[in-house]
């Protein structure tokens, strides 16, 4: 087998990259096994790669610290890479043109995202390479595109959630199309290209309500597109009656991110990896999990279970790792704040105190106002189980005269809906974060 191998001067930068991804490869739905945004950031990276070597054959080369960026490398981090080559090798993916409309003329199938990997070390330089093909059948169509969508690498490696990639993806396909809107398509059929998990694995509240889709992938997959990459995406929701029943985006072009790109970003953040050992979880189970989970969920999960630890008004946690995976698992821990403190900057004029309370007010009451739709699409029980967790977790820290109104009155008290749907707002999609800010400005600015 010949073997094509990448010069020095090749071997892509995932900081400075730009991809030509096929349209067939961008909106694919996995049939066996789930994409994760790890998964999708490497397969980005390897077909990166192989574009840009400078010979033919079928198997391609380049170096595993070049493929992982500027990550902290070690020999445990082998077996990150090791564990998404395999879900490459495994995970079965149905390719097409990104729409589920049977025209003339237009082709599916099935495969995996490649055909086989090799980690190699040389042993007199001590260096080690990846070695990789692809299927022969979606070869040509993936190295050399007639139909395809310029991808950014550098913006891959900020966004940390599958839905957000696989959106960022979507859209950007579709920048230069006149009308500026993707396809048109059924919610059930952009729930599993968005979260990367089969209909087949995903749960029953999952697959049966839209509004679970909107508050677990849409709205946080739209608001960190908005933040960090060089589109703004807006959702267009198309409806039969009050029932959503399919959705498209508007995509526009920004000559630049809202906020400020990391010069040296990492496709894999191992330090991730390095919290989970220390509360208590075994390296390997660390890393499968790290495989099988979103960052910004992993992150969240870490950062409540750190200050739980750390609290001494609490009593002590039984269990560092079990509190951990629960959290993980149900995704109740509070998000961490999309900026660190000193972190990117918006182009604002007002002063930013001034301006960030304002913000703040503004999408208060737009989440208000979601937050009300929510209730009132929920049948009565629902409504009944939110309305006691109010009274039980909320309510005894809102002073007398609101326990009084609200025994009086309930939610015809407008103080009391206020506090109500405040509250309900942050429960269901968290702390505003500034990307959300951000996000909420760049909407309103366009509808002004």
């Amino acid at each position: 087998m010949a073997t094509k191998r990448a010069k020095k001067t090749d071997v892509v930068s995932p900081s400075s990259a730009e991809l030509r991804k096929a349209v067939e490869a961008i909106a694919i739905q996995p049939k066996s096994g789930k994409i994760t945004l790890l998964t999708r950031k490497l397969f980005n990276v390897l077909l990166a790669v192989a574009q840009q070597a400078d010979e033919s054959g079928d198997t391609y080369r380049a170096l595993l610290s070049d493929i992982v960026a500027n990550s902290a490398f070690d020999s445990n981090d082998t077996a990150l890479v090791k564990e998404h080559l395999r879900r490459m090798v495994s995970v079965q993916v149905e390719w097409s043109t990104g729409t589920s409309s049977q025209k003339p003329g237009r082709k599916w199938g099935i495969s995996t995202l490649i055909a086989d990997a090799e980690i190699l070390e040389d042993p007199t330089t001590r260096r080690v390479w990846v070695e990789f093909s692809f299927a022969p059948k979606i070869k040509k169509k993936l190295l050399d595109p007639v139909q395809y969508a310029r991808l950014s690498l550098q913006f891959q490696s900020q966004l940390r959630s599958s839905a957000g990639l696989a959106l960022y993806e979507i859209c950007v396909r579709y920048l230069t199309n006149p009308s500026h809107l993707t396809m048109r398509e059924s919610w059930e059929w952009w729930r599993p290209i968005l979260s990367g998990t089969p209909d087949t694995e995903a749960g029953d509240e999952a697959k049966r309500e839209y509004k679970y889709f909107k508050r677990d992938y849409l709205r946080p997959a739209i608001a960190e597109v908005n933040a960090v990459t060089n589109i703004f995406v807006e959702l267009i929701e198309h409806r039969e009656g009050r029932r959503v029943a399919e959705i498209q985006f508007r995509v526009t072009e920004r000559k630049q991110p809202m906020l400020a790109l990391d010069e040296h970003p990492n496709v894999f953040d191992s330090t991730l990896v390095d919290r989970m050992v220390k509360i208590g979880i075994p390296l390997k189970e660390a890393q499968t999990l790290y495989a099988d989970s979103e960052e910004n969920r992993i992150r969240a999960a870490l950062q409540m279970t750190e200050q739980r630890m750390r609290s001494t008004s609490l009593p002590p946690v039984r269990s560092a790792p079990a509190l951990f995976k629960d959290a993980l698992k149900k995704g109740y821990a509070p998000p961490v704040e999309a900026l660190p403190s000193g972190g990117g900057k918006a182009a604002m004029t007002a002063p930013a105190d001034d301006l960030k309370a304002r913000l703040l007010g503004e999408y208060s009451a737009y989440r208000r106002k979601e937050a009300r739709e929510l209730y009132d699409e929920q049948g009565e029980s629902e409504r009944e189980i939110a309305r006691q967790s109010f009274e039980e977790d909320e309510l005894p820290g809102l002073g007398t005269h609101m326990r009084d109104d609200w025994r009086r009155r309930g939610l015809d008290s407008k103080i009391v809906e206020t506090a109500f749907f405040d509250w309900l707002a942050r429960k269901t999609w968290g702390e505003p974060t500034d990307g959300d800010l951000l996000a909420f400005t760049l909407s309103q600015s366009r509808a002004a």
